[in-house]
């Protein structure tokens, strides 16, 4: 290792440690009046706060939702337990929702909003590709449509959600005052996907989501059709429709 290559690596050890300590000091003389734990320090300060500003953007919502000092105090927390891996700031934020439904037990609406936040992100930051449309499978042959296997398009994601954090996030999206946070008499299934250039959601019957997360690993559109059920074979039929309408299969 050259003198340079230690020089760099006693830098970044300072930079990413949880106390401004380190070898890095010796190397580092006083200027302009600051000594070297002061100038050091700038550094050390500057990289966590550049990783809050990418937390708060990533989840500006749940940040105006809790406030300053509550999203402050979990950007810290989720700072010091999740150093960041990734070169590109965008994924910084992906264990947040869970980091916050373990430091906030108490208000679990705040990881949900969180997580929708994340969800919506990454259905925009989706790569692309093409949907499959009702033309392509009209020409499918009836005896051919049992063992057909769809996927879903990288901008979908399916949320289970028990609390109104839709509505919470539509109220700050729209600059409104939040409504009280309300649990759902049973778990709401989600829906989110790109449109064009824009994130959509809506929410599923407990039947078209179970049928989405059996497309989702594999199943074929037969072994769809025996996990509804025959009564439910009409219902199947008009969510493929809407499915393709929507643009979230690809085969």
């Amino acid at each position: 290792m050259s003198a340079l290559q230690r020089l760099q690596g006693d830098f970044q050890d300072y930079i990413l440690a949880d106390e401004a300590t380190g070898a890095i000091h010796a190397a580092v003389r006083e200027q302009y009046g600051l000594k070297a734990d002061a100038r050091l320090a700038i550094y050390h300060r500057a990289y966590r706060s550049r990783l809050k500003q990418a937390l708060c953007e990533a989840y500006d919502k749940t940040w105006t939702f809790v406030g300053d000092d509550m999203f402050a105090d979990l950007a810290d927390s989720y700072i010091a337990a999740h150093p960041s891996r990734h070169p590109n700031l965008r994924w910084f934020g992906g264990e947040f929702a869970a980091h916050t439904a373990a430091r906030l037990e108490e208000y679990p609406f705040i990881a949900e909003l969180a997580s929708l936040e994340w969800a919506l992100s990454l259905a925009f930051d989706a790569e692309d590709a093409l949907p499959l449309g009702t033309a392509e499978m009209s020409a499918v042959a009836p005896e051919a449509w049992g063992a057909l296997q769809f996927r879903l398009l990288p901008s979908v994601h399916l949320l289970d959600l028990r609390w109104n954090a839709v509505a919470l996030w539509q109220a700050l999206g729209a600059g409104d005052e939040p409504p009280e946070a309300a649990e759902s008499g049973a778990v709401m299934h989600w829906l989110i996907w790109r449109q064009g250039e824009q994130p959509h959601f809506r929410s599923l019957s407990a039947l078209e989501a179970d049928a989405l997360r059996l497309i989702a690993v594999g199943a074929t559109f037969g072994e769809v059709c025996e996990a509804a059920g025959e009564e439910a074979m009409l219902a199947l039929a008009g969510h493929l429709q809407h499915w393709l309408a929507q643009g979230i299969l690809a085969k």
